[in-house]
């Protein structure tokens, strides 16, 4: 999960949560601000370089929302952005995303059981995920669609857990 931290020089505050393993995935999209003209700024007319124009709120690629963030910033419209990113091997990862529940972290524990993922694995993927050549060489295209669907699981997760 990408967890993107902005402030404005007023004072402002935004949180944007992206729920993807990688930059180049997209996922669900979590948004709090506590300034209306800051949730205006952040929300219009969002642009990156890898796709132009594209809608924050319905899910994105934290690629993008990165690309916007920096525009903002360079343009003078936001004073301060940052980006945390969580794993899903913490201990409060499903915490962070909304979902502390004890079965759902026993679940997600099997997953990873059943899937053959341990810490270590899941660990160098996530540093590494940040370096797209990198991924291309340390990881086959077999390997690399092994964590997207370990994501997806966690999608799903969240999905069945929050009221639609």
């Amino acid at each position: 999960m990408f967890v993107f931290n902005v402030t404005t020089q007023a004072g402002a505050r935004a949180e944007i949560r992206v729920q993807a393993l990688d930059w180049s995935q997209s996922g669900p999209v979590t948004f709090s601000c506590d300034s209306d003209e800051l949730a205006l700024v952040l929300l219009s007319e969002c642009r990156c370089d890898a796709v132009g124009f594209f809608n924050l709120l319905a899910g994105c690629k934290p690629l993008y929302v990165e690309q916007w963030l920096v525009y903002l910033q360079e343009t003078g419209h936001i004073d301060k952005q940052s980006c945390q990113l969580e794993s899903p091997v913490q201990d409060d990862y499903l915490a962070k995303a909304g979902l502390d529940d004890e079965e759902l972290n026993a679940l997600l524990g099997q997953v990873y059981k059943v899937a053959g993922f341990n810490r270590l694995q899941i660990n160098r993927y996530l540093k590494n995920r940040h370096n797209p050549t990198m991924l291309a060489t340390r990881y086959d295209q077999k390997e690399l669609e092994r964590y997207r669907q370990l994501n997806d699981i966690i999608l799903t997760l969240l999905k069945l857990k929050r009221p639609q």
